[in-house]
């Protein structure tokens, strides 16, 4: 028999087919007044055609009400090339989303999933019927084109990521396609969490139609290099990826075939226009196609203060992308006169940041410093979390620790409450105990080898404002007599110093604290059994793991002993023995703070105007979630007006 996991998502793919298949087939679908006087035009195919077959369209259940056709959002973006305002109001093309409370992946693209016994094949059911927003059909070949011809190929893919391979041996997935609308996936081992990592996985269902004229596999040869040649780019990956760009896997190149709710109309240095894609697969109760907006306008607008002022004068139907909490008496002051109302969600956040200091730091004196149990819980014990709640959060988040969140049936109170109190005096007396006794001149503390003990710690003020908490830290770090130098840098330095192992500390945001996204945050913030920006706990760790010993240094035994736990959690079908292991993970969090937590659990502002109607009024705002607010379908926003 299946365990408890295998069955509930089963269930879930049930549940889903259901709704979907019993709504549909009683449903006659309506359409947009503008797509209808194109269809009667001959411009597009009636609404039946451009949609799945009845029983495999995307129902979704309205917030408030069956809404209305027309009207255009304004949002803005910070960023020309990445996501904004827009973003999120559109959808997330991956094959399967997580439910409303990221506990469980459920089928997306997909019409449904069946799991082998000990979770090793994954044969895959798509929506039948689905077309592309040029009207070409979405079948199997548009992932079977992505798994041999994109991940496959070493200029596309230099290097397979682990979502696509054995937790264990590193065998990249077999595929097999069966039919016009279904694949299979199969690992050599048990992938329990498979489902789950796919929930952030959105490039597998590509246009392969449209992407073949660029691909030197399909591509005329002489033609393939005059498109090189006249976009500027010397090879024709370059020009592959330029024709394929985007953010979560919603194209920002005009002309590029989607599936999302809207398509890219034009794009200029200060502007993104949205209008909807007349092939969209979902639909309401009712059967009317979604989207019911026309489009949406974003503004390309770098300066983050300008967008605020944006916000309270009522310039913006939507923002979320670039709100913060301190500004949240900002939003209220500004709510009448601007017409919008601000909404609190909850976040996936465990903590909104923590921070890490390098168990392999170059400098051998600082290595032995910070692997030490007692100096890691010292500088815990330091921060004021209750103050800085107050200060930075209007006491609206939890003092807490990085765990998982209160709901996970992997927490425990002890997880989150360990050495969170503060007290200086305890702080001071661990320290003194590892040799830290001595002061300099200006009341810091000596080194070992009589030097002042000075740490740099480097950050990048990305996903949440960091730099007020930064100084926070720094202050109260300070004040038990650590010389703290803080130091912003960018993203691309980050990485390079993470993976260059020349980083001593640095801080992170506390996301993948939900249950659907705990491989994801053990493997990169619990177990770090893969590097990146994330930071430096323990780079020579990884590589030594990374590359079976030939690389890097052999973990101490405490950090080895978590890796073997994830080892087996990941290749482990059965659900009361993955808690267990993932439990013996978070308790060695708690025991030896090998990260150190913050304030968690702090709500997100999302700005909406107050005729756009069917936007939830609570929700979980996050990475884990499939992306912030995509898991609710925001095609269902309507402007009641």
């Amino acid at each position: 028999m299946q365990n408890r996991f295998f069955w509930r998502l089963t269930l879930l793919v049930a549940l889903s087919f259901v709704l979907a298949s019993g709504a549909a087939f009683a449903m006659e679908f309506g359409e947009s007044p503008l797509l209808a006087q194109r269809v009667a035009d001959g411009e597009l195919p009636p609404v039946a055609e451009r949609l799945p077959l009845p029983e495999h369209v995307f129902v979704v259940e309205p917030v408030e009400a069956i809404g209305r056709y027309g009207g255009i959002a304004r949002t803005a973006t910070a960023t020309p090339l990445h996501s904004g305002g827009d973003i999120l109001l559109g959808d997330f093309p991956n094959l399967v989303t997580a439910d409303e409370a990221a506990v469980d992946a459920i089928p997306h693209i997909l019409y449904d999933v069946e799991i082998s016994e000990d979770a090793s094949t994954f044969t895959m059911h798509m929506r039948q019927g689905m077309r592309w927003s040029d009207g070409e059909p979405v079948t199997s070949d548009d992932i079977a084109f992505w798994y041999h011809y994109v991940l496959h190929n070493e200029d596309l893919t230099p290097s397979i990521g682990t979502v696509w391979r054995d937790g264990v041996t590193g065998r990249a997935a077999e595929f097999e396609q069966v039919d016009e609308y279904t694949v299979v996936f199969s690992f050599s081992q048990p992938r329990p969490f498979f489902l789950n990592d796919l929930v952030h996985q959105t490039g597998v269902l590509l246009p392969s139609h449209y992407l073949k004229e660029y691909h030197i596999e399909f591509a005329d040869p002489d033609e393939l290099e005059a498109k090189i040649a006249a976009e500027g780019f010397d090879q024709w990956y370059e020009l592959y990826g330029y024709m394929n760009q985007g953010v979560w896997g919603v194209p920002l190149r005009v002309g590029r075939p989607t599936i999302t709710a809207y398509v890219l109309d034009s794009m200029t240095a200060d502007r993104r226009i949205w209008r909807r894609n007349p092939f969209y697969w979902k639909v309401d109760t009712e059967g009317n196609q979604l989207p019911y907006l026309d489009g949406i306008d974003a503004d390309i607008v770098t300066d983050m203060e300008v967008i605020q002022g944006m916000i309270i004068s009522g310039q913006l139907d939507f923002a979320a992308r670039n709100t913060e909490l301190p500004n949240y008496p900002l939003y209220r002051s500004g709510e009448q006169e601007g017409n919008y109302r601000t909404i609190l969600w909850d976040t996936t956040f465990g903590t909104y940041l923590f921070y890490q200091f390098n168990l392999t730091d170059e400098d051998p004196v600082l290595r032995e410093i910070f692997q030490d149990n007692r100096f890691r819980q010292a500088m815990s014990l330091a921060i004021d979390r209750e103050e800085m709640n107050e200060v930075l959060f209007f006491g609206q988040g939890v003092p807490r620790q990085y765990t998982v969140l209160d709901d996970s049936v992997l927490f425990e109170p002890e997880f989150a409450t360990a050495y969170t109190e503060y007290d200086v005096e305890r702080a001071s007396q661990l320290l003194d105990e590892i040799g830290l006794d001595q002061r300099d001149g200006s009341g810091y503390r000596l080194r070992p080898d009589g030097e002042t003990l000075t740490i740099e710690l480097q950050f990048v003020n990305a996903v949440v404002p960091r730099v007020r908490n930064v100084e926070l830290v720094q202050q109260y770090w300070q004040e038990i007599g650590i010389d703290i130098r803080v130091r912003e840098i960018s993203g691309e330095l980050m990485s390079e110093r993470v993976l260059g192992n020349m980083l001593s500390a640095s801080n992170w945001v506390g996301d993948g604290s939900t249950q659907i996204m705990f491989n994801y945050s053990a493997m990169n913030f619990l177990v770090a059994a893969q590097q990146g920006w994330s930071g430096p706990f323990w780079p020579q760790y990884t590589y030594w793991w990374q590359s079976g010993g030939e690389r890097g240094e052999e973990p101490i035994p405490a950090i080895q002993e978590m890796y073997d736990w994830y080892q087996e959690l990941i290749s482990e079908p059965n659900e009361e023995r993955r808690n267990e292991l993932a439990k013996n993970i978070l308790r060695s969090h708690a025991e030896n703070t090998w990260v150190i937590g913050t304030v968690g659990q702090v709500p997100h502002p999302i700005i909406v105007n107050n005729d756009l109607r069917n936007f939830p009024e609570d929700g979980l705002w996050g990475w884990d979630t499939g992306v912030f607010n995509l898991n609710r379908h925001p095609a269902q926003l309507f402007f009641d007006r």
